[in-house]
């Protein structure tokens, strides 16, 4: 007879070990209780169905009573991380330790996935078997390779972006940058780190800096976009548009946020360039306009026929309307001497010899010196050495010492012309050659009507009329008004101390259309790559026949060597092919950096050539 109580406890203790059981097997992880050999003693039902799934038959391979250390002894052969299972159940088993746990890639044949595998002593003290259970964390793991993965991207794109990029803290302190930050702000990236973003900020920018951080804070606005300025270590300010994106914390505060900067200075110099500019045509305008006006009352004034008076006065405007256009040309950094006269001598040819040093007028001086030129000129066409077959003209400039510092000596002299006397009548254009030009120049201009010919000359102090320019060897061998420009350009454009031109900085459009103009890239490897700007060139090359010295291999090389040189390099070529249309080639090559230092990163190139002849017949153009 049982005891009082001993067949309720026995059936409560059944029915807890089936409770257990039933818990057991409804675990969503695969577990199976192995003793303390390694045999399979239970399993459930997740652990039945995942080998049913990927295995086949339940009942072979990792079923109740298979020794699971003899199948992953077998997986281990060829597999690392099966070995590495083997080892940690092995000790657990052995009672070397008490729990083991890796995570493990798993992949079926449908799919990929990974697993958390554990294994716990049954008995801690004593080796009589293990829990093994194997967790599905594929999910996990794919959201952590997946964030893995997007913040690689990130890191690329960060690390590697053109323009600056960085994160702050709330408090403004820089928490990481990129790169191009630190170039931009002049600095190592450590010691940008070490700074707050007021560090570095102009100190006239701080409080627009700060008040859009206010706004940012207060949630006024999610981004905000500004220009400012940076201060680097050597105290030079850098001028950056700079973009804010907040990134709030829990309750919407900012916990940080993301700066994209990007370097604005060469688009700054721009701005002042033009609004300078600007202000200066607006002045330029108002003295030209005062010009005209002074010019044609006084033209219309003269005792003179109206037809007669309308010529003269023509004639001055034309004369402003030229010097203007070479001042135009010159970016009104003034006009040059040689040009100024040459616009009024041209039709003249060798009959008019102009001999002086490159002198260049200021802008205000080139006005008054233009209406000389042209009241000279035109004399001496109607009335002077021009006006007949014989005569021929002479005018010669140099810069001299005088009582008060150099001195431009300007002669004019003409010869072979009609007997020579002063003008019965002296009219606005004899008042230009006098007291005009004294009271610009502070000189006293000398008019001699000398029985060989007629002679004007003036000795002006420089400061009033402008200063020698020093041509270079390559400037002086230029034969063509266009290379001239291109050079006289490109030398403007280069550093106080001979750093290269800005590409940035080139006005293509005065080149661009003689369609003789192209550019070459200077790769890192001194690789030449070319970008023709325009075709002209090429077609007319071949249409004349140009000799083998001009062709691919010889321009690689003439635009490597510019590019080595750091310097123009100018050619003039001159081909007789025996058939009476000779072909003159000249090229000039000038070197450029994309960020304005000493390095070479494009070269270009104006080629011309004359001898259209033989291009005309070889093509068929008449």
């Amino acid at each position: 007879m049982k005891e009082p109580g001993l067949e309720g406890a026995e059936l409560a203790h059944g029915a807890a070990q089936a409770d257990a059981r039933q818990v057991f097997l409804a675990f969503p992880a695969h577990v199976a209780v192995l003793d303390e050999s390694g045999v399979i003693l239970l399993v459930n039902r997740a652990w039945s169905d995942y080998a049913a799934a990927n295995g086949g038959d339940p009942g072979c391979g990792v079923a109740v009573g298979v020794n699971y250390l003899d199948v992953c002894r077998l997986a281990s052969r060829d597999d690392a991380v099966a070995r590495q299972a083997l080892d940690g159940l092995e000790s657990v088993l052995s009672g070397a330790r008490a729990h083991f746990a890796m995570e493990y890639p798993c992949d079926s044949p449908t799919q990929q996935s990974w697993f958390a595998m554990s294994v716990d002593a049954l008995d801690p003290s004593l080796p009589m078997g293990a829990v093994v259970s194997h967790q599905d964390i594929s999910a996990r793991k794919k959201a952590e390779l997946a964030l893995a993965e997007s913040e690689q991207r990130y890191r690329a794109v960060f690390d590697l972006a053109a323009v600056g990029m960085a994160e702050i803290s709330a408090d403004g302190r820089w928490l990481r940058a990129n790169s191009a930050l630190a170039r931009i702000a002049g600095r190592t990236e450590a010691d940008l780190l070490s700074k707050t973003v007021r560090d570095i900020t102009h100190e006239e920018d701080i409080d627009a800096d700060a008040a859009y951080l206010e706004v940012l804070h207060a949630g006024g606005a999610e981004s905000c976009v500004m220009e400012k300025r940076l201060i680097r270590p050597d105290g030079a300010s850098v001028w950056t548009e700079t973009a804010l994106s907040c990134l709030r914390g829990q309750g919407g505060a900012v916990a940080s946020l993301i700066a994209v900067v990007n370097d604005i200075s060469d688009r700054k110099l721009a701005e002042a360039r033009q609004m300078t500019m600007m202000r200066e045509l607006a002045h330029r305008g108002k003295n030209l306009l005062a010009v005209v006006q002074s010019v044609a009352q006084r033209s219309l004034a003269d005792a003179r026929p109206l037809p007669e008076a309308r010529e003269a006065l023509d004639g001055r405007l034309r004369a402003l309307a030229a010097t203007y256009g070479v001042l135009t040309d010159e970016s009104f950094d003034g006009a040059p001497l040689e040009v100024v006269l040459g616009g009024e001598l041209a039709a003249f040819g060798a009959r008019a010899h102009v001999e002086g040093p490159n002198f260049v007028l200021t802008v205000k001086a080139a006005q008054t010196f233009g209406l000389i030129a042209h009241e000279l000129a035109t004399n001496a066409a109607k009335y002077g050495a021009l006006s007949n077959a014989q005569g021929s003209l002479e005018v010669r400039w140099a810069v001299e010492p005088g009582e008060n510092g150099a001195q431009l000596v300007f002669d004019w002299r003409e010869r072979g012309g009609p007997p020579c006397c002063p003008p019965a009548r002296k009219g606005f254009g004899a008042m230009i050659l006098s007291r005009i030009a004294a009271a610009e120049f502070d000189c006293q201009p000398e008019l001699s009507y000398a029985s060989e010919g007629f002679r004007y000359r003036l000795a002006a102090p420089c400061e009033r009329i402008g200063v020698v320019a020093p041509v270079s060897p390559v400037r002086r061998k230029l034969k063509s008004d266009a290379t001239r420009a291109l050079y006289d350009q490109w030398s403007r454009l280069r550093g106080p101390i001979g750093e290269l031109p800005k590409l940035a900085h080139f006005d293509w459009s005065r080149f661009a259309a003689t369609g003789v103009l192209t550019l070459a890239s200077v790769l890192a490897n001194g690789e030449i790559r070319f970008a023709e700007i325009g075709r002209a060139l090429v077609a007319e090359l071949e249409a004349a026949r140009a000799p083998a010295a001009l062709d691919g291999e010889e321009l690689v090389r003439v635009y490597r060597r510019c590019a080595e040189k750091a310097d123009a390099c100018h050619e003039y070529l001159r081909f007789d092919f025996g058939d009476g249309d000779p072909l003159s080639f000249e090229r000039l090559l000038v070197p450029f950096s994309a960020t304005g230092g000493g390095k070479t990163t494009h070269v270009v190139g104006l080629a011309l050539f004359d001898g259209s002849a033989r291009a005309r017949q070889s093509s068929g153009v008449g």
